[in-house]
């Protein structure tokens, strides 16, 4: 009995169990830390967050184990092919992975979490990963709905903590409501999907579209004058004679209707990883750690699922998406600039108070136009594009939490850095810090030799390429009031009193290590891009 048992699970464990490996790793250890949370005398409840990294680094073994089988045999599915393992979930779960290990550290010596229920916090954060991992390995529709409602939820948990701060009530209902409401125009295109073709499996509606799209061209040439269209008229009249009647464009109208909702909801979840700034002049809306992992992981997970649906399931209108995308991405950076610029009190009251904003509203606000850079791979739509959005996206993440990682440093020191003017004397403080905070903002900014001016050349090169030379030469006029407002953050750092006191600034061991990783990347990626340009080019199988 024992025997058989133990065969039936290794032959699970090589067939769908593979699939679901690093998920589990990360469910299991999200269960055993509430346990200990719940038995655990206080005083040894400091384990939670090496257990939650231990379950990360588990989950990134078994993520290079499975690279290793596809090396050898190739991609595969399970679950009836509801979960697909290729090199593109293992790209993007990586990054996931790694947001969510550099949120771990940073999280430590937070004072945000010294009230906290770590070993809540920590679990969630587990199955918010969890999450975003399944949804990037999911080839079916009710797979992707129920993944990101879960790393939804997770990261709504994550924001709504109540001891966090006084105003994450209102941040984690602000997040909640956007992405409710993404969540059903999500489902209302999925059923839309699921009514044109009876099946929930992305493959498998992709060819029921395509056949849609070649009849819709069969009628329009059937009616054209030309010595194909008497053929056309009696192979239709042969195969399916009540076509004849249809208009081409009814047989898109529903495709094309599944494809808008799609495209909103993800949009709305995308703007919902946007920490929303206050008028209040208070510290962080929501703790350090659950922005960090909105604004990073949670959006690089959605960005993913955006992508293999758009590039599997909508390819034959990509026309069609590539003209929405560019309507996005142009309101998306629009929205981000003005929103950081100092002078947007005299065109847009409302905003009013984000002049004085803190740092981390500047890098909220700014989360959008970045966003929107790399939509505009979606408008080249070629493969060379696609691995200048995989890049972007794997720089950015390391150059935001960098950026991220100086200001918990300067809570951990006492510095809630209320206003951009509390960063004056940074420099006197810790040269070290300074610098590094310049370098990510610098990157963020698109000043070679750093990371974030080879994306956005790379993004660039590639709309002129595919004719898009509107959209590229938009690219690089918007950057320069982008980085002007980077720039006079910068300036500030290295800005001092003569006559003030500053408290020196030190880093926890864990904070160092993740400066030191984030800082290496955004320099190393823009000096020698060739080997960060290659992983990108796995993902898309390259």
């Amino acid at each position: 009995m024992l025997a058989h048992t133990l065969n039936a699970l290794r032959t699970y464990m090589h067939g769908n169990g593979a699939a679901l490996l690093p998920e589990m790793e990360l469910l299991l250890f999200a269960v055993g830390i509430l346990v200990m949370d719940r038995w655990v005398e206080r005083d040894e409840k400091y384990w939670s967050p090496s257990l939650a990294l231990a379950g990360t680094i588990f989950s990134a073994l078994t993520l290079w184990m499975l690279q290793a089988r596809i090396h050898n045999t190739g991609d595969f599915t399970a679950y009836q092919e509801s979960i697909v393992v290729d090199s593109y979930f293992l790209f993007f779960a990586a990054l996931s992975l790694a947001g969510t290990m550099m949120v771990i550290l940073l999280s430590i010596n937070d004072p945000a979490m010294r009230d906290v229920s770590a070993g809540r916090f920590y679990a969630l954060l587990l199955l918010a990963c969890m999450g975003a991992m399944l949804m990037i390995s999911a080839a079916g529709l009710l797979v992707i709905f129920l993944s990101l409602e879960i790393s939804a939820a997770g990261a709504y948990f994550l924001t709504a903590t109540p001891r966090f701060r006084k105003r994450s009530a209102p941040a984690a209902l602000k997040f909640m409501f956007a992405s409710a409401l993404g969540s059903a125009l999500l489902a209302y295109g999925f059923s839309l999907l699921y009514g044109l073709s009876a099946s929930t499996n992305i493959g498998q509606i992709a060819t029921t579209l395509n056949r849609r799209q070649n009849l819709a061209a069969a009628i329009a040439l059937s009616r054209q004058p030309g010595p194909h269209a008497a053929q056309m008229y009696e192979l239709i009249q042969r195969r399916m004679p009540e076509a004849l009647h249809w208009h081409p464009f009814i047989l898109q109208v529903l495709p094309i209707a599944a494809l808008s909702f799609f495209l909103a909801g993800m949009v709305l979840k995308l703007a919902a990883t946007r920490f929303r700034p206050a008028p209040e002049k208070t510290s962080w809306i929501i703790a350090p750690p659950a922005a960090l992992f909105l604004s990073g992981g949670f959006a690089a997970a959605t960005i993913a699922v955006l992508v293999r649906l758009l590039l599997t399931t909508f390819g034959d209108f990509q026309p069609i998406w590539s003209y929405m995308f560019a309507v996005i991405a142009v309101a998306m950076i629009a929205l981000g600039i003005c929103a950081t610029l100092p002078g947007v009190r005299r065109i847009w009251p409302s905003l009013a108070h984000l002049p004085e904003a803190n740092l981390e509203r500047v890098l909220a606000w700014s989360t959008v136009s970045q966003i929107g850079y790399m939509l505009l791979g979606l408008v080249a739509a070629n493969q060379a594009s696609f691995t200048a959005m995989g890049y972007y996206l794997l720089t950015y993440l390391f150059i935001l939490t960098g950026a991220f990682a100086v200001l918990v440093g300067l809570h951990c020191s006492g510095d809630s850095a209320r206003e951009l003017c509390d960063l004056r004397g940074l420099r006197r403080r810790s040269p070290a810090a300074a610098l590094l905070l310049t370098i990510f903002l610098l990157s963020l900014a698109g000043f070679p030799p750093a990371a974030g001016f080879f994306g956005r050349h790379f993004l660039f090169h590639e709309l002129v390429e595919t004719g898009h030379r509107y959209l590229a030469w938009f690219l690089a006029i918007s950057s320069l009031p982008l980085a002007y407002a980077y720039v006079r953050v910068a300036v500030l750092i290295w800005r001092s009193d003569a006559h003030a006191e500053y408290q020196p600034l030190a880093f926890s061991t864990p904070q160092s290590i993740v400066l030191g990783i984030c800082v290496f990347v955004s320099l190393a990626a823009g000096l020698y891009s060739e080997p960060f340009l290659r992983v990108a080019r796995y993902a898309f199988g390259q």
